[in-house]
């Protein structure tokens, strides 16, 4: 896949059990192929010998970097923790529905623990 194929699509968190308010300060910025309706392209990530990236930011750390996966569940995304390697890390599922890659829509991001947070699609460019 060549990257002028993919769109990169920003995340800022909207609420989760430990910020109520949330804070757009923490942000997901992730890489994804887009099909002619304008979904994630299972076809394009299957094709694909590259990770996607991904990237998470916290205010007060360094960037985690991770990456987009798919599986029969639907699209994940992938952050190492504690010296874990990519291919070890848990997945973070994206809980979105019909047209969730439009700014302005929220979708739940499901952590390893089954915990959830909304997070707003600020931009797909």
């Amino acid at each position: 896949m060549t990257a002028s194929r993919l769109v990169e699509v920003t995340l800022v968190r909207t609420w989760s059990p430990a910020e109520p308010e949330g804070d757009a300060r923490n942000r997901i910025v992730f890489a994804m192929a887009l099909d002619a309706q304008g979904t994630p392209d299972e076809q394009a990530w299957l094709d694909d010998p590259a990770a996607w990236p991904a990237r998470l930011e916290a205010p007060g750390a360094d960037p985690v970097q991770g990456d987009v996966a798919h599986d029969e569940e639907g699209w994940s995304l992938r952050f190492p923790r504690d010296g874990t390697s990519l291919a070890e890390a848990s997945l973070h599922r994206i809980m979105g529905g019909p047209g969730w890659l439009r700014p302005g829509e929220v979708v739940t991001i499901r952590a390893p623990d089954g915990t959830g947070a909304a997070w707003r699609v600020v931009a797909v460019d």
